[in-house]
């Protein structure tokens, strides 16, 4: 097995040349899924961002075009036509009425929009510029916070919510080579504060044995009821960078593995070159685990 400090490789990373690819697009759709599951009662519930952005993307920026990714990503996805009932809230979110979509909205601001007047959000970000352009994107009200500072701190001075239901979302940039150690020790310590909470965390997958080490880490961790759903548009050893998007939700809603399948297999449909990639969504623990 490699290292740890090794499983996932240090990215440089800005998300302005990645907005709107096949990963966002996988991430997002599960994002929704849990708001939308969590929308189902009237009670309030609370939604954290460890890792905001700027919350609204212009694919038309040069930085997004010199990638091209939107283009093979959301644009693509658009150009399809793909009729997968799971999609439809997804295309409503992002305003897809047209290939020719300019603005890609990130988590914040799909958050944001789903939100409901008795809901509370707060999106942290560690950058006072991506911070400020997050607040100019999506504005500010009471129900709606925007604060500078480290993502993983903010996990232990927001948890228990006094709403006591609710979504943390993770999607660190994975900047630094111990990012997924942080990752972990930052899940776990908030399970412990916060067990009832749905977690929603996100990984890149860029080879068979780093995705495999991924799982095994996150199970090591021995919390219930955490699922995986990875979506790869390309094998996992065939050295493009990133081969695929996974993620780790930790008390998934009901119905959600069932939405995922559907939408994640109609991504693939579009997305994927002719076979390449796949789709697996499994239970990676089950509903309590053994003492």
């Amino acid at each position: 097995m490699p290292a740890r400090s090794a499983i996932i490789a240090r990215m440089n990373y800005r998300h302005v040349y990645h907005a709107g690819n096949f990963a966002d697009v996988a991430k997002h759709v599960a994002l929704l899924c849990c708001l939308d599951a969590l929308k189902r009662k009237e009670t309030a519930f609370f939604v954290l961002d460890t890792h905001a952005g700027q919350g609204l993307y212009d694919l038309q920026s040069a930085e997004a075009r010199k990638s091209g990714e939107a283009a093979r990503g959301v644009l693509e996805l658009i150009r399809s036509r793909r009729e997968e009932p799971a999609l439809a809230a997804y295309f409503e979110a992002i305003h897809a009425r047209a290939s020719r979509l300019r603005h890609y909205p990130g988590s914040p601001a799909l958050i944001a929009a789903a939100l409901r007047r008795q809901d509370r959000a707060l999106f942290v970000e560690i950058s006072p510029a991506e911070a400020r352009a997050l607040e100019r994107a999506i504005g500010s009200a009471g129900h709606i916070r925007t604060t500078v500072e480290d993502g993983y701190s903010a996990l232990r001075a927001a948890l228990p919510p006094l709403e006591r239901r609710g979504l943390v979302f993770i999607d660190p940039p994975y900047e630094s080579a111990d990012e997924l150690t942080r990752l972990l020790e930052a899940l776990a310590a908030a399970h412990r504060r916060w067990s009832s909470g749905v977690y929603l965390l996100w990984y890149p997958i860029r080879s068979a044995a780093q995705r495999r080490a991924v799982h095994a880490r996150f199970g090591a961790l021995r919390i219930p009821k955490m699922l995986v759903a990875d979506l790869a548009v390309h094998p996992d050893d065939s050295d493009v960078g990133l081969a695929g998007s996974g993620v780790i939700m930790v008390n998934p809603p009901f119905g959600t593995e069932r939405e995922l399948e559907s939408a994640y297999a109609a991504i693939h449909a579009a997305l994927a070159p002719a076979g390449g990639g796949y789709v697996e969504i499994v239970r990676l623990t089950p509903e309590r685990m053994a003492q």
